[in-house]
């Protein structure tokens, strides 16, 4: 009888160590999860998947708006990659990409050993290019009075409007991007926010699948950021 006893709760400490490490695995899953609780109050349906891992879907101030969490997408990032977009349905010709300094000069080493590998194979092609390659040789690298001179060495606003960049990144969104909670998010941190084809978008590196605070604070930048595209005046 004793030994039934003992087995059982052998077995029983072993389910609770397998249900806590799959709980890591997955993230902040639970219901009542802070990143289930953001996704909640703005109408998203919040969906955890396997190793921290999730997606966020549903409308938000009747728009569509999409996020994911998960493998990486793009050579420059490493660990978990946050995206997020809302299509916002305007008619906006201009464009606007802010990014970290630092990622830029990575691409524009890249964008220099790309060039010359298509140069030598005379297979030189804009649509052979990355998008953020693109992006380099598309847009100028804009600057404008008001932000702090730490904004300017910590990010870079490419944008073929100075007019649109200068009020789409009001002083909120400044201070949202030097104020990130903790020190998860540094000025190597590759970090992009972009106003393109009438939506906004979102790409950032997570490093810790459990970091809540640095995605919410990203997200609530990005839907910041899109409720100032809204306000934009039609060009």
């Amino acid at each position: 009888m004793l030994g039934e006893i003992h087995s059982t709760g052998k077995r029983k400490s072993m389910f609770e160590r397998l249900g806590k490490k799959l709980g890591s695995l997955l993230g902040s899953s639970e219901p009542s999860g802070p990143l289930a609780q953001w996704a909640s109050s703005r109408g998203l349906a919040f969906k955890p998947m396997f190793g921290g891992a999730y997606t966020m879907v549903g409308h938000w101030k009747s728009r569509e708006l999409r996020v994911e969490c998960g493998a990486p997408s793009r050579s420059y990032l490493q660990g978990m990659e946050l995206m997020g977009r809302a299509d916002l349905g305007l008619a906006l010709p201009s464009s606007v990409v802010v990014m970290n300094r630092s990622l830029k000069r990575a691409l524009e080493q890249q964008a220099t050993a790309l060039y010359a590998s298509y140069t030598d194979n005379l297979q030189t092609s804009a649509a052979m290019l990355p998008e953020e390659i693109r992006w380099l040789a598309m847009y100028r690298d804009a600057g404008w009075a008001g932000p702090d001179e730490a904004f300017w060495e910590r990010y870079a606003v490419l944008t073929d409007s100075t007019e649109t960049a200068r009020a789409w990144i009001d002083a909120s969104a400044q201070e949202g991007l030097m104020t990130w909670p903790g020190d998860a998010v540094s000025a190597a941190t590759p970090v992009l926010f972009m106003l393109l084809r009438g939506k906004t978008y979102l790409r950032l590196q997570i490093d810790h699948t459990r970091d809540t605070a640095t995605a919410m604070h990203a997200l609530d930048l990005l839907l910041h950021l899109s409720d100032q595209a809204c306000a934009l005046p039609p060009s």
